[in-house]
Order: structure tokens, then C-alpha cells, then sequence
């Protein structure tokens, strides 16, 4: 009997973490180098980590927090609250709701406000003795999204308890550029320091490697060869694609899935050229996979609607009329106005589609045709009838 194509599929997902990051040792040492100072000379750090879309810093962020705990976590109870405002929302509320519940449970409340939140969360960590890890990633776009001040509370920790106890010693924010120090004041900047880490974007050679260790440890290894994954290296360190290694491992793991369901034993460059045609990394498989099935169907609604249209922008009532053509069409449950109008405006925060009124609502990240393929196909293999 022919093996199939994975071993493990998702050590190609967004959300694996691996145990080697190639090309991002020296940022995970500086992390935790100051991470081990700041508790020994009881001190409190910010560090940033700045680099485009597909870089590594979400996985590094994740993967130095994970090593505190494996390494120190005998001696000192660390716990870490991974933060991104895109998926948890870009309001202060939100942000420190997520920090408290992440770091401090026991002090969870929905009733507190954001200050009284995180004086809890401070005050709850240091009755139980365990240190806090903060990563903050995307700062960027909660700051393009309000002007409250996340940045000051986050980064004046050391100050946010009358004991002066230390319990977070480590906060790391991640962004995509350095523009979005640019809307601070000086106070926040000043507060937030500059400990910087660049992190450039993969060459054809380091996406390569990179994607041929993730490989290794995921598909059979009759199901592909150096070649294949060298053809993917190259045509995703080209632009537009700029070495986004989210992408690349996207369209990896899409062509192996595409493979499968062809009943082919291997993957081939019609794979991988299939998959290239229908998927975007504007919008990448991540940005949909954290959508729930609402959210998905609201976002085919508006591509198709626009599509209709063949105009910039499209009206709500053309969407909510798309809408129930598109449940008929999937056989799904049509969702009621006031929900339907949350989840478009939901989509706008993400950042996924544009809204500049009720009768101008666009997408300006990524090719329609594209999109409506990419969004079919992927509600297709979620068992989007099912959720």
C-alpha cells in the first residue's frame, strides 16, 4: 500500500512552534539573556523585534517564552501571555483582559477595568510567586486602530505596583516596521527604550532550509525531494512574496493537501503551481483559519459582492443579498442582520476588508478571483458545513 503524504501536517501550520528557529539563535539568546538578568538583578526590560510579515518573530516570540519554562521553570514559576491584537482585539480593554486572563486567571474579571485589571494581574502574581512573560505582537496595529495608551501601561510595569515588586520582567513587542514609533509621544517612547532586534527577510537559501527541516519532520519522504522544495524557495523569496516564510510553508503544506485529495503519491510543481494560483499572501491561510465560519462566510460575501459589482466598493445590502445566495448555494444557516453587520465590522478591525461607510465596503489585499478561490477552497477543507 502507497504511504500517504504527511506524517504530521501540522508541524506546517501557522500555529507550530518548532524546537529549532535557523537564523533567529542570536535574537533568542539576547531574550533570554535578558530575561535571566532581569530577575536576577530584579529589574523590568522591553525588548522589540521589528521585521516585515514572515519573519519569525511570532514563532520567536513563542518559542523563547517556551524555553523559560522548560529551562528555569523547575526554579521559578513563569507563566507567558501571548498577545495579538488582531485576533484579540486592538482596544486597551481587550489587550489587558488577555493579559490577565493568560497570566493570571485567578484574577480574571470582566467587570474590572483595564487598570484595575492589570493591577490585579500584578498583585495576583506576586501573592503566588510566578513570574510573567508579555509578547505583544503586531503593536502596530492596535496603535494604527486607537490612540489609548498601551504602550505607557506595558511598558511602566515596574511602576504599576506600590511594592515595587518586579513579577513581569520581560515584555517583548513585535512590529512591522519602526513607523508605528512615529505616533507616540515622548513619554512612551522614552518608556519603551531602544532594544531592537531587525529581523530581515529570508533569502532563497535560508527558505530553503528552513522548509526543508519542517519537511523532514512532516511529510513522508517519498512525497517529495530537494527539488520540489527548492522550486517553492525560489518562487517565494521573489517578490512579491519577499521570503515570507508563512507563505511558503502555506503553499508546501496546501500542495501536499492538493496531492492527497488527487490520490498522487508525491508532490509535484502542478502542485505547487495549482496552489499558487488560488492562494495570496496578502491573505494568508493563518488570516483565515482564525476566522470562525461567520467571520469566513462574511468575508466571501463581500469578495463576491465586489466581484458582482466590478466596481472599488460595494453596499452593505449588496453583501447582505450575497450573503443568502451563498448560504443557499453551502446549505448553511443564513446569519441574522445585527450578527452579520458585527462580523463585517469585525473583518474591517482585522484589517481584512476596508469599510468607509455602508455603501463603501472594499478589499484592497488581495486579487478578488484569487480570493474566492483561496476562501472556497479553504472553507472546502475546514469542514466549513460542519462548524
Amino acid at each position: 500500500m502507497a504511504k500517504g503524504i504527511f506524517i504530521d501536517s501540522s508541524k506546517l501550520l501557522p500555529s507550530y512552534v518548532p524546537e529549532e528557529l535557523p537564523y533567529r539563535e542570536s535574537a533568542l539568546n539576547e531574550l533570554e539573556s535578558s530575561f535571566i538578568n532581569s530577575i536576577k538583578e530584579t529589574g523590568f526590560e522591553v525588548l522589540q523585534i521589528v521585521g516585515d510579515v514572515g519573519t519569525g518573530k511570532t514563532a520567536t516570540m513563542l518559542r523563547f517564552a517556551q524555553n523559560m519554562i522548560s529551562k528555569y521553570g523547575k526554579r521559578t514559576a513563569i507563566r507567558y501571555a501571548y498577545i495579538n491584537p488582531r485576533q484579540h482585539g486592538s482596544t486597551r480593554i481587550m489587550i489587558f483582559r488577555q493579559l490577565a486572563y493568560q497570566l493570571a486567571p485567578e484574577a480574571y474579571s470582566t467587570s474590572l477595568s483595564a487598570e484595575e485589571l492589570l493591577f490585579e494581574t500584578l498583585q495576583t502574581l506576586e501573592r503566588l510567586n510566578v513570574r510573567g512573560i508579555v509578547l505583544l505582537d503586531e503593536i502596530d496595529f492596535a496603535i494604527k486602530k486607537n490612540q489609548e495608551p498601551i504602550i505607557y501601561n506595558l511598558t511602566r510595569l515596574n511602576e504599576s505596583k506600590p511594592s515595587g515588586i518586579i513579577m513581569i520582567p520581560t515584555v517583548v513587542i513585535s512590529s512591522r516596521a519602526m513607523n508605528f514609533r512615529d505616533k507616540l509621544d515622548r513619554a512612551e517612547l522614552s518608556s519603551l527604550g531602544n532594544r531592537i532586534m531587525f529581523f530581515e527577510r529570508y533569502n532563497s537559501e535560508q527558505v530553503f532550509k528552513i522548509l526543508l527541516t519542517r519537511a523532514a519532520s512532516s511529510l513522508n519522504l517519498s512525497a517529495y525531494n530537494e527539488d520540489i522544495i527548492k522550486y517553492i524557495a525560489d518562487i517565494t523569496s521573489r517578490p512579491p512574496v519577499y521570503g515570507d516564510i508563512r507563505y511558503s510553508l502555506d503553499v508546501l503544506y496546501n500542495a501536499g493537501r492538493l496531492a492527497e485529495s488527487r490520490g498522487s503519491e508525491a508532490i509535484t510543481v502542478e502542485h505547487i503551481r495549482t496552489v499558487m494560483s488560488i492562494t495570496t499572501p496578502s491573505i494568508t491561510q493563518e488570516d483565515i483559519e482564525l476566522l470562525s465560519p461567520e467571520l469566513k462566510l462574511a468575508l466571501l460575501s463581500v469578495t463576491r459582492a465586489l466581484m458582482m459589482e466590478k466596481e472599488n466598493y460595494t453596499s452593505l445590502d449588496k453583501i447582505v443579498k450575497m450573503q443568502r445566495e451563498i448560504c443557499s448555494e453551502m446549505g448553511v444557516k443564513e446569519m441574522d442582520l445585527s450578527e452579520f453587520i458585527k462580523a463585517i465590522q469585525e473583518l474591517d478591525d482585522r484589517g481584512l476588508i476596508d469599510v468607509k461607510g455602508v455603501a463603501r465596503i472594499g478589499i484592497s489585499g488581495a486579487p478578488l478571483h484569487n480570493l474566492d478561490d483561496f476562501l472556497t477552497y479553504l472553507i472546502s477543507r475546514l469542514n466549513f458545513h460542519d462548524k
